[in-house]
């Protein structure tokens, strides 16, 4: 794994027990006041509104002095039990540093992901802070679960096929930049409408990635499989809206598209087809054997 360093173009400032880690540019864009709501992130704040509950709380924050232009604030959340106990307190300051340095490391390889403006940081106690990251909003986006579920885009064949050959080469341009997604699933992937009919694919939300100087076939598999698992739990979940006449799932067929096209673009590929095809089947029927037996 690559060291984590804060970039150059990000400046350091502090008030008090509060780290602000800010793209310059944007440091010189925002008033005096605007910079103080950065600073007063973790308290209540009006001006924030909710706009997504996952695994981690998101809300929208209006900036004034950039034309009332929306971002959205992430609070860091421990995940499965560690949530419960120790909810959102960290003691590793590196972690929002990570994502931050994967975050750049995607955009200069093309990858279209969320663009982090800020990060802050309020300790608590000792080495214990919480966390909030500042990305720009990704305007006109949907999840891809969002869009999946939604009547009126699954009429469109057509658009539905583009889509995704667009993700497919989304995660391989992420995978060959060296980029291993934690939680890879439908919530994380975002379609945009752009000029012309075509769409664009965002990849958000690197918390917990890891970026190698390469992945191995096998990553390349597993993460894969992440995001099939995030499928077949929507397709479970929503089997009554699927079986409705105007909607239809992910396909057989649409799954052999995607990892057609994700090895497509490579004529150096280190497995062809057919060893991407025995291990999706091999890990999708463990996943089966899980499902039927713990009852998800």
């Amino acid at each position: 794994m690559k060291r984590v360093e804060l970039p150059a173009y990000f400046s350091t400032l502090t008030k008090g027990k509060i780290t602000l880690y800010i793209k310059k540019e944007y440091e010189h864009r925002l008033s005096a006041n605007d910079i103080d709501i950065l600073f007063n992130l973790h308290k209540d704040n009006d001006k924030l509104k909710v706009s997504y509950h996952g695994r981690t709380p998101c809300k929208t924050l209006k900036i004034g002095s950039l034309d009332h232009e929306s971002f959205v604030v992430r609070e860091y959340w421990h995940g499965g039990l560690f949530r419960k106990i120790l909810r959102d307190a960290f003691w590793d300051g590196l972690r929002p540093l990570r994502e931050l340095s994967i975050c750049e490391a995607a955009g200069k390889s093309g990858i279209k992901t969320s663009e982090v403006i800020a990060i802050v940081k309020n300790r608590i106690m000792g080495p214990v802070y919480k966390c909030r990251l500042v990305s720009k909003e990704i305007t006109g986006a949907i999840d891809l679960m969002e869009l999946l579920l939604s009547p009126a885009e699954n009429k469109l064949v057509v658009r539905k096929r583009q889509i995704i050959n667009e993700t497919a080469k989304a995660v391989k341009e992420m995978h060959d930049a060296g980029i291993y997604h934690a939680d890879l699933h439908l919530k994380n992937i975002l379609v945009q409408s752009a000029t012309g009919g075509k769409d664009n694919v965002y990849i958000i939300d690197l918390d917990k990635s890891h970026q190698y100087e390469k992945i191995n076939f096998h990553k390349r598999v597993k993460n894969i499989m992440r995001l099939d698992r995030s499928v077949e739990k929507m397709i479970r979940s929503n089997k009554d809206v699927f079986n409705q006449e105007f909607l239809f799932p992910i396909s057989k067929t649409d799954k052999l598209r995607f990892l057609r096209e994700y090895i497509k673009a490579d004529n150096k590929s280190e497995k062809p087809l057919r060893y991407y095809l025995q291990s999706y089947k091999t890990s999708h029927n463990l996943h089966k054997l899980w499902w039927s037996v713990g009852g998800g």
